[in-house]
């Protein structure tokens, strides 16, 4: 293939110019940087239910645990939200920025780069998706520091650690599976 910065147009359309590899790095930089943070929350809130399911008898259905890993695992963070709140208390501004943080973590990953796909095509649009993605990324990590709170009250107060926690989290999705196909 040519230059990848070469016009492409159909007749009767306008011809476009591609951005250089180089002009587009720093874009999909910065977009996978707010994926791996949105993944930070989301493993946070799966601790999250894991130890609240450990510690306080709290009961999480089977389908919340399987979803996290199908293809409404985006959806179902709201949901594993949802049954975290049952055992944690979250003040309202706090509840407000993990549910903004959760719905910028589903535009993100569904529909953000198809969305913005003109901007793409200027350096000002560029810049602009770089301020943009720096934005969601500060959102979702504000959400974070709010699930590390706890995660670290947890850690502290029952004396456990990241590896038992680990440990008790592989056995809680063993279990899930092991259900699943049982169920097949």
């Amino acid at each position: 293939m040519n230059d990848p910065a070469q016009k492409v147009g159909s007749a009767g359309a306008r011809d476009i110019s591609l951005p250089e590899q180089s002009e587009l790095t720093p874009i999909y930089a910065e977009f996978g940087a707010a994926v791996h943070d949105t993944q930070v929350l989301e493993f946070g809130l799966v601790l999250l239910m894991a130890l609240a399911t450990r510690y306080d008898d709290a009961h999480f259905t089977s389908e919340a645990v399987r979803a996290l890993s199908s293809a409404h695992a985006g959806k179902t963070l709201g949901e594993i939200f949802k049954a975290v709140r049952k055992k944690e208390y979250f003040t309202s501004p706090e509840r407000k920025a993990i549910h903004k943080a959760i719905r910028l973590r589903n535009e993100l990953v569904h529909r953000f780069m198809v969305d913005k796909v003109e901007q793409v095509l200027s350096p000002e649009g560029r810049h602009a998706l770089q301020e943009e993605l720096r934005g969601i990324r500060d959102a979702v990590q504000a959400a974070d520091r709010i699930i590390a709170s706890l995660l670290d009250r947890y850690l502290e107060e029952y004396g456990t650690s990241l590896e038992e926690l680990h440990d008790y989290a592989s056995d809680l999705f063993q279990e899930s599976v092991v259900g699943d196909r049982a169920a097949e």
